[in-house]
């Protein structure tokens, strides 16, 4: 999937690709031809925001059973709160701030699993992860209670950050919270690129769901669908912001397309049988 890495030092051009030896030499020595993109906070090259989605849907597709099984796990009690508060009999406010802190919870909870199924687990920053999910998703509680769940689209780098830089270890607690505002302030076009195209595949998840659950009306089909469509939105808004905050720090690996990968190890072939025909070279001509 992916590796958050610490304690190795400057991070490398190799840091970019799958882990594969003769790939990260490919990388090493890029070819003359091939143009240079923009450089990132760590001076290495940055991927397109697009290659944030493809290997959030890459990873999503290859492990969909457990990301699904993760998100039902940290979503359940805000499904359950949405079918269920309707007929409670409880004030609409109480039942909105409800519904609110459960979304806003269950969303930052499963960003911190799914960051730290690749940071190694929060073993010695449990603790501190904590603190970070729930400072983090209180004023989140307050924004979908005052507005709504769509209101958490401008804020949306605010409240995935701190979650993600506690559990990969960056800084723990309040820290979390304060870095996760500065991430946003420092990548701001970058993540509100992202932004958008969560919203968009939001949309489209909503249509889509909208078009096969119409035969079921009435409150229990707009339930409905708003699960259905949380269900997959939120791991993809988790790992394409776990894929940009590694992508800025240059420690997380997000994988080369297959086929690039394919040319890179042909790019680091020939320039082995090169580097041999040329070593072959200068030793004929030493002993000449």
């Amino acid at each position: 999937m992916g590796i958050l890495r610490r304690g190795r030092g400057a991070p490398g051009p190799e840091d970019d690709l799958d882990l594969d030896p003769e790939a990260g030499l490919a990388a090493a020595e890029p070819a003359d031809d091939e143009e240079q993109g923009p450089l990132g906070p760590t001076g290495r090259p940055l991927h397109p925001v697009g290659a944030y989605f493809e290997a959030a849907f890459r990873r999503f597709g290859v492990n969909f059973g457990g990301y699904l099984l993760l998100t039902a796990i940290c979503g359940l009690p805000w499904a359950v709160a949405e079918f269920t508060l309707d007929g409670s009999g409880l004030e609409p406010q109480l039942q909105l701030l409800i519904r609110g802190a459960l979304l806003a919870f269950g969303l930052v909870a499963l960003t911190a699993a799914a960051t730290a199924l690749v940071a190694g687990g929060i073993r010695g920053r449990a603790g501190a992860v904590a603190v970070a999910c729930v400072i983090t998703a209180i004023p989140a509680s307050l924004v979908v209670w005052n507005l709504s769940a769509l209101a958490l689209a401008p804020i949306l780098p605010l409240v995935l950050f701190p979650p993600i830089i506690a559990v990969s270890g960056d800084a723990g607690g309040a820290r979390a919270v304060w870095a996760g505002v500065e991430a946003s302030a420092r990548w701001f076009r970058r993540a509100y690129a992202c932004v958008f195209g969560i919203v968009i595949v939001a949309v489209g998840l909503w249509i889509g769901f909208t078009t096969v659950a119409f035969v079921i009306t009435g409150p229990v089909g707009d339930h409905l669908r708003i699960v259905l469509t949380m269900l997959f939105l939120w791991p993809i808004a988790a790992l394409v912001f776990r894929n940009l905050y590694g992508d800025m720090t240059g420690r997380l690996v997000i994988n080369a397309a297959p086929r690039e990968n394919e040319y890179r190890k042909d790019l680091a072939r020939r320039k082995r049988e090169r580097a041999k025909r040329n070593r072959r070279r200068m030793r004929r001509i030493t002993e000449e």
